[in-house]
């Protein structure tokens, strides 16, 4: 697929993926619209862009009007101008096979959405999860007026195992300390989400009551926990947990909300 393109060329190639797909977007992922495919003009908001790898492209199961889709995006320029072209495809429903073999279908979807969801580490969920599903959850949330937080915790051992010891002994470490944060965060998702961010680094989500008060449940739950981890079969070792928070009624942005409370870290 081509990744350069003019406007004239961009409105020929949706209208030929129109052909083949049920749903075909061009978005701004900085201002987060849908695109006129022929003049760029902003038609209307969408959500968030999902995470995309080194070669610009990103695939993920979604629930659009109440049916699963798979949604595959491919960053492009217009003009030189950052775009990325979003594509849907429904997920077949009658399938034309046994009640079981539907079953087992349905089953394997929903085990497929719940894992894209999760941090392949830890188990807990993942940045893309707290980005692109959650936050629109928790803003919501916020403009209904209830109290919406985030504290941002730190493994502290995390980079120096990795230099010193061993990816895998980092590894055992962060699920020591992730089994101990997911108890105290909870599993109700109503109120409270906990997800990895990136290697040492995890956020707790709240809505519904303040982040500062979050914050103490989880450093109680720390101070009451055999904080050890297996550095290797004959070695143990022990982790702390550096933790800050910030308001939504601080900042009335997701992105600062999260941006401040790792700067308080």
């Amino acid at each position: 697929m081509k990744l350069e393109y003019t406007k004239e060329e961009l409105s020929l190639q949706t209208t030929a993926l129109e052909q083949l797909f049920d749903t075909v977007r061009v978005v701004d992922p900085y201002r987060g619209v849908r695109l006129d495919p022929a003049t760029l003009e902003p038609c209307e908001e969408c959500g968030p862009t999902p995470a995309m790898d080194e070669t610009g492209r990103g695939i993920q199961l979604v629930q659009r009007d109440g049916r699963e889709e798979m949604q595959l995006c491919q960053g492009i320029r217009v003009e030189g101008r950052p775009c990325v072209l979003v594509l849907y495809h429904a997920m077949p429903h009658e399938t034309g096979t046994t009640a079981g073999a539907k079953n087992s279908y349905d089953r394997a979807l929903a085990q497929y959405r719940e894992d894209i969801r999760r941090d392949y580490v830890t188990g807990v969920y993942n940045s893309r999860f707290i980005h692109e599903e959650y936050r629109a959850y928790a803003e919501k949330q916020a403009a209904h007026g209830m109290p919406v937080g985030a504290v941002v915790l730190r493994v502290n051992e995390y980079w120096d195992l990795c230099n010193q010891e061993s990816l895998e002994a980092a590894e055992r470490c962060l699920n020591s300390a992730a089994g101990i944060l997911q108890l105290a965060v909870g599993t109700d998702q109503d109120h409270a989400v906990l997800a990895r961010l990136e290697d040492g680094l995890f956020a707790a989500i709240t809505v519904g009551a303040p982040a500062s008060r979050l914050a103490q449940t989880i450093q109680k739950a720390l101070e009451d926990s055999r904080r050890v981890f297996n550095i290797s079969l004959s070695r143990r070792g022990t982790f702390t947990v550096s933790m800050a928070s910030a308001e939504w009624a601080e900042t009335a942005s997701w992105e600062m909300m999260l941006s401040l409370a790792q700067q308080r870290l």
